[in-house]
């Protein structure tokens, strides 16, 4: 089955069968060490965010 399929499939299911569903892959250890690796990864994105100040590119000449 591929990604496609099983979107479609979750999409189907009644709105208490979904709830059930996330309750089951919250519960799930491995993917919620997962969720919060990727939650940290995203923290991590956004306070670095001020690199991508282009009025900082100025300094970009000193480097060569």
């Amino acid at each position: 089955m591929s990604i496609q399929e099983l979107f479609r499939e979750i999409q189907s299911l009644s709105e208490r069968e979904r709830e059930d569903l996330l309750l089951r892959i919250l519960l799930e250890p491995k993917i919620t060490e997962e969720l919060d690796r990727i939650g940290y990864l995203r923290l991590t994105e956004r306070a670095l965010d001020f690199w991508n100040d282009p009025r900082e590119d100025i300094y970009q000449d000193y480097v060569k």
